[in-house]
């Protein structure tokens, strides 16, 4: 008689049902990227690089942000569309965060330069709306 508690404990375990959380599906499908607008950097009258607004083309809103090239094109850093800057690190996969900035504060911190810089704004070859990033 001293195992009947333990088999009646293992009973009443196994007729418990656990539930679990399950989490909607993630949608991975890729996502159209379009230019908005490309601005000429500079900085003292030299061009430091290239300034690019770009936009996410996201089922849940448009997503913006901005690719700031130097002017070979490489890309030098980002930021988010709530201007949070991070730059690019030579030969590694993460980004430095440099924190939030207006606009030509954060951009000016990305080229390693004193003050800010100024945005020159430059033509678009395609409209925006027909005009894709790789």
């Amino acid at each position: 008689m001293r195992s009947l508690p333990f088999v009646l404990l293992l009973a009443a375990a196994g007729s418990c049902s656990s539930t679990r959380e399950v989490s909607p599906p993630i949608d991975l499908a890729p996502r159209q990227v379009v230019e908005l607008a490309r601005f000429e950097v500079r900085h003292q009258g030299r061009v430091l690089g290239t300034l690019v607004e770009l936009e996410i083309q996201d089922p849940g809103g448009p997503l913006r942000f901005y690719r700031i090239e130097n002017r070979d094109g490489a890309w030098v850093g980002h930021a988010t569309g709530q201007l949070r800057f991070s730059q690019r690190l030579p030969f590694r996969d993460d980004e430095r965060d440099l924190g939030m900035w207006p606009l030509q504060q954060g951009v000016a911190r990305l080229f390693e330069v004193e003050g800010e810089v100024a945005l020159r704004p430059l033509p678009l070859a395609e409209p925006a709306a027909a005009r894709k990033t790789p």
